[in-house]
C-alpha cells in the first residue's frame, strides 16, 4: 500500500513538475487530479507584501478553480475564516463567484451571505473585534452555517465539480 501510495505521489510530482496537462487529464481519481491541478496552479501565484496572494497570473477559469480549491481547503482542514486569514481576504466575492460558476450553487448562496458581513466585502484580517463576531458574535450563525453547507459538499464533492468544469474548459486551464 506505502508503495502504491509513494508510486502515485511521484507521479503527481512529476506531472506538476513537467506541466504535464495531459497525464493530468488521464488520471482517474477526481481527488488526485483535484490535489495535482492545484498543485499546478499554486505556481502561477505569487504572494503580495500585505501576505494576500496576488492571482494576476491566473487567468478566469484557473483562478475558479484555484479559488474553489483553497476554499475547499481551508474549511476541510479547519474552518471558513481561515480561507480570508490565510491569504484571500480580498476575494470573498469571487470566491462566491467561482463556486457559483463550478455548480456548487447553494454552498456560493452561504458564502454570499457571509461575505456580505464584511466591511466592503473585504475580510478585516487580524480585527479581534470581527473575529470575535464571527466566532460567538453577532455574525457566528452566518459564518456556521457557509461552513457547515462548504464542509458538507452540499452540491456535490468539490473534487467532482472541479473535474467535470476543467475538463469543459481544458483549453483554459491549460492556457498561460
Amino acid at each position: 500500500m506505502q508503495r502504491r501510495w509513494a508510486e502515485k505521489e511521484a507521479k503527481m510530482q512529476d506531472i506538476i513538475k513537467n506541466l504535464d496537462w495531459n497525464a493530468l487529464f488521464a488520471m482517474d481519481e477526481n481527488d488526485d487530479f483535484s490535489r495535482t491541478l492545484e498543485q499546478i496552479l499554486w505556481s502561477f501565484v505569487t504572494k503580495r507584501v500585505d501576505g494576500d496572494f496576488d492571482l494576476s497570473n491566473l487567468n478566469h477559469t484557473q483562478k475558479v478553480l484555484f479559488l474553489v480549491l483553497e476554499m475547499e481547503s481551508a474549511t476541510q482542514a479547519d474552518a471558513l475564516p481561515n480561507f480570508f486569514e490565510e491569504g484571500f481576504s480580498v476575494y470573498g466575492r469571487e470566491a462566491v463567484q467561482a463556486l457559483d460558476e463550478i455548480g456548487a450553487s447553494q454552498c456560493a448562496a452561504a458564502l454570499n451571505v457571509a461575505v456580505d458581513t464584511l466591511p466592503n466585502g473585504i475580510y478585516p484580517k487580524g480585527d479581534k473585534e470581527f473575529w470575535d463576531s464571527i466566532m460567538s458574535g453577532k455574525n457566528s450563525d452566518i459564518w456556521d452555517k457557509a461552513n457547515s453547507v462548504l464542509v458538507d459538499y452540499t452540491d456535490g464533492w468539490f473534487p467532482d465539480l472541479c473535474r467535470t468544469y476543467t475538463e469543459v474548459h481544458q483549453d483554459m486551464i491549460q492556457a498561460g
